[in-house]
C-alpha cells in the first residue's frame, strides 16, 4: 500500500479560502494584519489536515534554524520560572528555546551543551552570567550567535551586548535599611560564596547600607556555605552578643526558611529576637509561620525585556509593545549592563 500525500500549504489555503501567502503569515506567527477569523480559519485547516510544516527547507530558504539556546544554573525556583516565561515570550516570534542546566559548571557537560548549541545552529542565545564560562560563550559569539545575558555582572563588551540584570545590590541596600528601621542594633548577611557573582552584589549591596547608615553599626559577612544553617545562626548571635534584635539578611528564601526552623527549635523568638529577609519571594515564603519578608524577582519584565532584544539583534521585526519596552528601557543601559529595581514584599520575619 502507498504512503497517503502528506498535506501540502496548498491544501491548507484551499481548505481555509485564503491565500497560501495569509497561511505562511499564520503558521509562521508574522506581525502583519490579520483578521481573528481569518487566523481561526487557516488554525482550523491546519489541525484538520494534520498538516506540517517543513522546518528544515523552510530553514534553509531563510538561513535560519529559529531555534534559540538558553543556559542556567539549574531548573528550580527562579531559575525554573525564568526558563518558562522566556519560553513563552519567544514561542510569539515563532522560535523553539533548548532548555539546559549548567549541573555545577560541569566542564564535561558544558562542552556537550556547546557542541549541541553549534551543531543546531541556534539563532540566538541566552545564558545566565554563572551558567557558562566565557570561553565556551565566546566560540558561540564568534560563530556570530547573539547573545543575551541575564544576572551576569563584568562580561566583556566584545562577548555581550546586554545584560539584563536583577538590581541585586540596591535590593541588599534596602535590607540593611529596613532592619536599622525596624530596630535591629546588629545586621548580618548570610551568604553562599558558590553563588558567586550574585553572592558579590548582596555583600555590595549590604556594605553600601551599612555606609548610608552614618553610624558605626555591628555587623558581619557570614558564608552560609562554610559554616553550616546552624553554625551560621551561633556565630550570629555570638557577634551579636546582647544586642536584639539580630537582623539577618540570606542569599535566598530556602536558607532564612533553615533559619527560622532552627530558631524555632531553639525558642528564639522571630521577629522579636531575630529578624529575616530573604530573596526570590518563593511561595514558602509566603506559607512560613511567621512569614517571611522577601524580595520579588520581576521574572515577567526581565524575560520580556531579554527576549524582545534579542529579537532585534536577531532581525525579527518587534510589535508595537515590545518596541516600546526597548526605548523604555535602554536608555538606562550603564556600558552594555541593564539593572533591573526589586521589590520588598514585607511580611512578619520583620515584624509587619
Amino acid at each position: 500500500m502507498s504512503k497517503s500525500k502528506q498535506p501540502t500549504i496548498i491544501d491548507v489555503a484551499s481548505a481555509a479560502g485564503v491565500s497560501i501567502a495569509t497561511v505562511s503569515n499564520v503558521i509562521n506567527r508574522r506581525k502583519v494584519p490579520m483578521a481573528p477569523e481569518t487566523i481561526r480559519k487557516v488554525e482550523e485547516a491546519v489541525v484538520t489536515l494534520g498538516y506540517r510544516r517543513n522546518v528544515m527547507a523552510t530553514n534553509l530558504s531563510r538561513r535560519r534554524s529559529y531555534e534559540l539556546g538558553l543556559i542556567i544554573p539549574h531548573f528550580g525556583g527562579y531559575y525554573g520560572r525564568f526558563a518558562e516565561k522566556l519560553e513563552q515570550r519567544v514561542h510569539h516570534f515563532g522560535y523553539h528555546l533548548s532548555v539546559f542546566s549548567a549541573a555545577g559548571m560541569d566542564p564535561e557537560i558544558e562542552q556537550r551543551h556547546l557542541e549541541h548549541l553549534l551543531q543546531r545552529r541556534v539563532d540566538g542565545l541566552v545564558s545566565h552570567g554563572l551558567a557558562m564560562s566565557m570561553q565556551s560563550t565566546q566560540q558561540l559569539v564568534g560563530e556570530g550567535t547573539p547573545l543575551v545575558i541575564f544576572n551576569g555582572w563584568g562580561w566583556p563588551s566584545e562577548i555581550v551586548k546586554l545584560a539584563v540584570n536583577l538590581d541585586f545590590a540596591k535590593a541588599s541596600s534596602q535590607a540593611v535599611q529596613h532592619f536599622l528601621a525596624n530596630g535591629c542594633r546588629s545586621v548580618v548577611y548570610a551568604g553562599r560564596r558558590m553563588g558567586m557573582g550574585a553572592n558579590e552584589q548582596r555583600i555590595q549591596g549590604f556594605e553600601t547600607g551599612l555606609a548610608e547608615h552614618g553610624e558605626p553599626v555591628v555587623h558581619a559577612l557570614l558564608d552560609a556555605g562554610e559554616l553550616g544553617v546552624v553554625g551560621t545562626l551561633d556565630e550570629a548571635l555570638r557577634l551579636s552578643g546582647d544586642l536584639r534584635p539580630i537582623g539577618i539578611y540570606t542569599f535566598n528564601d530556602a536558607l532564612s526558611l533553615e533559619l527560622l526552623a532552627v530558631c524555632h527549635e531553639r525558642g528564639i523568638r522571630v521577629p522579636e529576637d531575630v529578624q529575616l529577609i530573604g530573596m526570590d519571594n518563593e511561595f514558602f515564603a509566603r506559607a512560613s509561620f511567621p512569614s517571611i519578608t522577601s524580595f520579588e524577582m520581576p521574572v515577567d519584565l526581565q524575560t520580556s525585556l531579554v527576549a524582545a532584544f534579542l529579537m532585534r539583534e536577531i532581525g525579527e521585526e518587534l510589535d508595537e509593545e515590545n518596541t516600546q519596552l526597548l526605548e523604555m528601557y535602554l536608555p538606562h543601559v550603564a556600558g552594555h549592563e541593564l539593572f533591573i529595581d526589586l521589590e520588598m514584599i514585607e511580611r512578619k520575619s520583620t515584624g509587619n
